[in-house]
């Protein structure tokens, strides 16, 4: 070959490597748009499914992203999908220029106005072939140097996104059917510059080793996303200001917009809603590295777990529930959707080290560690996620919770296939469902002592017992209120247990209450957690579980409040984050406005020792939200006058229960407020 020739094919190789995604050829199936001819810097895509209950906020980002648009170097098209209904969860409000929709929708977003492109009827937003057709046709039609594609909806981390509500039972896009759809979308093996997820719980291992071959960046964040999502008006405003930005500069700024839109906001209740915030830009090509040392991880976890027996299984369970879990639900059913069991991995691979005391495993954790700390470019943790590291990983603690659904089953994913993580897990939620595990005695708990039976007004008393247990999960402190042959759980918060068993606490005949400057009501804790990651030894996250009726409305959403908390000794303070609604199409934070009303939802024990959630029908304890959610505080009140036992619980870490409780009278209160009446009618449904 003359050397001129060999010059110009190396040429075009190199071209051809370094080329971004070529544009795809033309799609029978798809609709012809308004093409424009001129190539871009960005083309970004955004898979908007509204087409659920998350219709009235994600109809808000699309009006955000009017405030910018399009220009000649940034497309913005938009495939959205609306729900039919219309109450207080949806929205049949025109946008833009545009009345509402009932439909799909291919957008181009314009300043102020929406282009529509295509009416594509009635499409189900969770098949994979939908999104395998916008991809197609947005990249063909809207040529750029580099694409963007961002899920807008819920998420369920290796459960999936984008849940359908209108096609029969909700169907979603399962992470393995978005890899699909890449697959058939994207020619040559080319890549997008940037996937984001604006959605709960997705920056996953799982999603991201699935989806590191079709494109260079991901955004995402590993806890639940407050519904107001992303600031498309921000973040697109840097974009078109600064077109020549790569995928990891846009993902910063994607990331900065979004911590600032919270951090920086004037409202007081948008502003508290950045200490919970995490989101990370993570580097694809790096993930290969952080899956291979997670195989080494779960080889060497397994292989502990196979030779040390019992003994080893309690450490390996120590670690993972001294891990920092996101998508968490404080309802008293303890149910565990789809999108939760996931846990920060760097922080697990940290607690695993300093649990197994087994040299190979903490040398397969450090490698673990390392490779997430390379991949992880850039991240945003608020104060009350102090371990969100950027990359989390699903790590059930039992059978139940292994085998939960969404679309598929964790066992069906590509990643359970061709990982270690999933062999490790099955052999490790086996052990407290064994025979062996069954047959173990449950912690035992000494008769406990108490220094009086009668509380005044200002006084304590002293209740102690000790454990005999080597496997302890959690000791709770549970105060409850004695009524006829039932118990009425007022809330419970864990202890810490030393060395010798001893349990010790003091109660003072207060609890926590949440108020506004109106009404309040006994606040039943459920979750309590300390945030001592950062230095922050006196903060607390507690979530209350409650219901929510919006203004408007008739219906009733069970809804867990999360409340940070800040004690300064005996006195507690606290402010209001965001009410959460799980469902089983994964979290969704519901902003609380005038007009709204809450309730509490209480754990109710009967005389066989069976548990059910209770709504309080008592007038007293509704809050109905008149003004400002800012009002809405966490603070500590007497108890009113009666009967209460009070005791401890403890918890192995296979899931058995011992308790003891003794039986206080509260004579004198100041505090009227008592969940003393309870309609059976009313129990929260569960899914």
């Amino acid at each position: 070959m003359p050397f001129r020739l060999k010059v110009l094919v190396a040429l075009l190789l190199v071209a051809t490597l370094a080329a971004p995604v070529a544009a795809p050829a033309a799609d029978a199936a798809a609709p012809a748009a308004t093409a424009t001819t001129a190539k871009a810097a960005w083309t970004v895509l955004v898979y908007l499914d509204a087409d659920n209950d998350l219709e009235r906020p994600l109809m808000k980002n699309l009006e955000e992203m009017l405030h910018v648009g399009s220009t000649d170097k940034v497309n913005v098209i938009v495939l959205a999908a609306r729900s039919a209904e219309g109450d207080g969860k949806y929205t049949n409000a025109a946008v833009a220029n545009l009345p509402n929709w009932t439909d799909g929708k291919l957008l181009r977003v314009l300043p102020g106005k929406l282009q529509e492109l295509a009416d594509w009827g009635s499409i189900d937003m969770g098949d994979a072939g939908v999104l395998k057709r916008f991809l197609t046709s947005g990249m063909r039609d809207y040529p750029a140097d580099r694409y963007a594609l961002i899920f807008g909806d819920h998420g369920m981390a290796w459960a999936g996104v984008a849940v359908a509500e209108s096609m029969g039972g909700g169907n979603s896009l399962a992470i393995d059917e978005i890899a699909d759809a890449f697959k058939a979308a994207l020619p040559g093996g080319g890549k997008l510059d940037l996937i984001g997820f604006d959605a709960c719980v997705m920056a996953s291992l799982e999603v991201a080793r699935t989806l590191a071959p079709f494109a260079r960046y991901l955004v995402a964040s590993e806890e639940i996303e407050p519904s107001d999502g992303w600031d498309y008006a921000a973040l697109l405003g840097r974009l078109t200001q600064q077109p020549g930005m790569d995928g990891a500069q846009f993902g910063r700024a994607i990331a900065d917009t979004y911590r600032d839109f919270y951090a920086n906001a004037t409202q007081h209740d948008r502003k508290e809603k950045a200490k919970a915030l995490t989101i990370a830009v993570i580097d694809l090509e790096q993930i290969a590295a952080v899956d291979k040392a997670v195989i080494g991880l779960g080889t060497q976890a397994g292989a502990l777990l196979g030779r040390g027996g019992h003994a080893a299984w309690l450490h390996l369970a120590q670690a993972r529930h001294a891990t920092e879990e996101y998508g968490r639900s404080a309802a008293p059913s303890g149910q565990s959707p789809p999108g939760s069991e996931v846990y920060d991995l760097a922080d697990a691979a940290q607690k695993l080290k300093a649990r197994a005391q087994d040299p190979a495993s903490s040398v397969a954790a450090d490698a673990v560690i390392a490779a997430a700390s390379r991949a992880v470019i850039y991240n945003i943790r608020g104060v009350a996620r102090p371990q969100a590291n950027g990359l989390s990983i699903f790590y059930p603690p039992n059978q139940t919770a292994f085998v939960m659904r969404g679309k598929t089953s964790y066992k069906e994913t590509s990643f359970a296939a061709g990982s270690a993580w999933y062999p490790y897990l099955k052999s490790y939620v086996a052990v407290p469902a064994s025979p062996a595990e069954r047959n173990r005695p449950k912690p035992a708990i000494d008769p406990l002592t108490s220094s009086g039976r009668m509380l005044s007004h200002n006084g304590k008393v002293k209740i102690a017992s000790q454990v005999h247990a080597d496997d302890i999960d959690e000791v709770r402190f549970v105060v409850s209120l004695a009524q006829d042959k039932e118990r009425i759980v007022i809330g419970s918060i864990p202890i810490d247990l030393d060395s010798a068993g001893d349990l010790k606490e003091e109660w003072d005949g207060k609890w926590f209450t949440i108020s506004d400057n109106d009404g309040d009501f006994i606040a039943p804790v459920t979750e309590f957690e300390e945030l001592s990651g950062a230095g922050n030894k006196d903060l607390y996250w507690a979530g209350v579980p409650a219901q929510l009726r919006m203004d408007g409305t008739r219906e009733w959403l069970d809804v867990t409040l999360y409340f940070m908390l800040d004690f300064d000794d005996e006195e507690v303070s606290g402010d209001f984050i965001y009410a959460v609604e799980y469902t089983p199409r994964g979290p969704r934070e519901i902003d609380l406005d005038a007009g709204d009303d809450l309730r509490p939802v209480y754990e109710v024990i009967d005389a066989e020792g069976e548990s059910h959630p209770s709504v309080s029908s008592d007038p007293k304890d509704l809050i109905h939200i008149d003004d400002d959610v800012d009002d809405l505080k966490v603070g500590r009140s007497e108890v009113p006058a009666g009967r209460y036992q009070v005791g401890f619980v403890v918890s192995d870490l296979a899931g058995r229960q011992s308790q003891q409780m003794t039986e206080i009278e509260v004579e004198a209160a100041s505090h009227e407020s008592a969940p003393d009446e309870h309609d059976s009618d009313a129990d929260p449904e569960t899914e």
